[in-house]
């Protein structure tokens, strides 16, 4: 579903990403792992067409997503939650999800246009993502009142409210407690078995070992190993530049 072919970016002289090879299919879930600083988010991006490839090509059902811009990335099918929150701070919880599935047609107020049959599935559509979220009671809060893993939530039921075929989570557990960690786990398991591609950022080993088909691993800037949670685990080049010897 998801093919990423030699892809690379260069800011100035500095290559941040080089000749990255990635695949991803429906219900299954990649972990992308690394150092700081070694390309993971700047692979996003990428992804999303936040930045413009330096070099190679992303494809999505065989479409070419390479030059296409966010929004229209977004429409095809490859969705995305942020390292640092972006939610629409002043704006009710439950709007934020109807903000999301405004990408499917244009803008919010064209929706809310719709007949009211169509209008009403569209709600529903909202109010079941916040059910599965666990945040149905907050659907009329603030979204900037909600606790920092019901914000996590919140991004991650906007992404899903844009009818995604790929989720990319960029460092959804960054911040949580172990409880929390453990809900998203569950959370995760539950959009692949809907038969979404999850492509998990993550320093949080934990929940990648548990969770992931597979895990690729980035330093510098370059793909060092791609395998089963076992086979990483146990990669001696990943265990030096990242898992550390006591893994």
């Amino acid at each position: 579903m998801l093919q990423v072919t030699n892809l690379g970016k260069t800011f100035g002289g500095v290559k941040a990403l080089t000749d990255l090879d990635l695949s991803l299919g429906t219900g299954e879930i990649l972990g992308l792992i690394g150092p700081n600083g070694s390309g993971k988010t700047t692979t996003v991006n990428l992804l999303t067409g936040i930045f413009r490839a330096s070099s190679g090509s992303v494809r999505l059902d065989g479409k070419d997503l390479s030059m296409s811009k966010p929004e229209a990335i977004a429409r095809s099918g490859l969705t995305r939650t942020f390292q640092n929150l972006r939610l629409f701070k002043s704006q009710s919880v439950l709007d934020n999800v109807r903000i999301g599935q405004s990408i499917h047609c244009r803008f919010l107020a064209r929706c809310n246009a719709l007949t009211t049959g169509a209008e009403r599935a569209l709600r529903r559509e909202a109010e079941l993502l916040l059910e599965r979220m666990s945040l149905a009671d907050r659907r009329h809060w603030a979204a900037d009142a909600l606790s920092y893993g019901e914000k996590k939530r919140l991004e991650i039921a906007r992404a899903l409210a844009m009818r995604p075929k790929i989720l990319l989570l960029d460092e959804p557990a960054a911040g949580m407690n172990a409880v929390e960690v453990d809900r998203l786990m569950q959370i995760i398991r539950g959009i692949r078995d809907s038969g979404i591609g999850v492509l998990l950022i993550e320093h949080h080993m934990k929940l990648v070992m548990n969770l992931c088909d597979r895990i690729a691993v980035l330093n510098f800037g370059v793909k060092i190993a791609e395998g089963t949670p076992t086979v990483i685990a146990s990669d001696q080049a990943v265990i030096e530049s990242y898992l550390g010897k006591a893994t």
